[in-house]
């Protein structure tokens, strides 16, 4: 195979391509804005009464609903960043929750979420954090990306900074807002003060 004959094409940029991505940006947004006007008018639509609110069996059994919630494996503390020759102190938890359906399908929450942290060290529990999320709240913090859909929280903590041997206990509470149906998970989440300390340990062996 002989490459001498290949060479490389250089496009040069031209306004034209400037043009061409903002059309493609205001293609988006107007997309965007259409998709919004049409689910107000969907709401509105029941509001006023022009779509039955009592639907028939078969659209009622296609409705899905929460089944379950849980904490993604993902979640954790997050650090501050070390500050010399400072130990970083975990700031805030960032809790990855996913919602399926009763067939084991991801599915919104339309309703409310509490979030609660604690620390559990030598018997005794310390709360970290309480942080709620309203219907509209929990909407926004929704994601769908990469990988399973899942709802992102994040809120501060409060960590002592004498603390090392411990487990973080996190409880989510939501309420269904169209059911009134409560549903609950924990999970035990990485406390990343040992993994820290043992860095600086290294870091601190070979300085010269």
């Amino acid at each position: 195979m002989n490459l001498a004959g290949c060479h490389a094409t250089v496009l040069t940029p031209s306004p034209a391509d400037a043009l061409r991505q903002n059309v493609q940006d205001l293609q988006a947004k107007n997309s965007a804005l259409e998709a919004q006007v049409e689910e107000l008018q969907a709401q509105l639509a029941i509001k006023a009464g022009s779509v039955s609110t009592l639907p028939d069996a078969q659209v009622e059994q296609a409705t899905a609903r929460v089944a379950k919630i849980s904490i993604g494996s993902l979640s954790r503390a997050l650090p501050k960043k070390k500050s010399g020759n400072n130990l970083a102190q975990p700031e805030r938890v960032m809790i990855f929750v996913n919602a399926q359906d009763g067939r084991g399908d991801p599915i919104q929450l339309t309703g409310n979420l509490t979030l609660e942290a604690s620390l559990q060290s030598a018997g005794a529990v310390m709360p970290l954090a309480v942080a709620r999320w309203s219907p509209l709240q929990l909407r926004n913090a929704y994601r769908s990306g990469f990988g399973s859909p899942h709802y992102l929280l994040e809120t501060p903590i409060q960590a002592p900074p004498t603390i090392v041997d411990a487990t973080a206990l996190v409880v989510v509470t939501y309420v269904d807002g169209w059911t009134g149906r409560t549903l609950k998970t924990e999970r035990a989440i990485p406390w990343p003060i040992d993994d820290f300390q043992a860095e600086k340990q290294v870091e601190m062996k070979s300085v010269p």
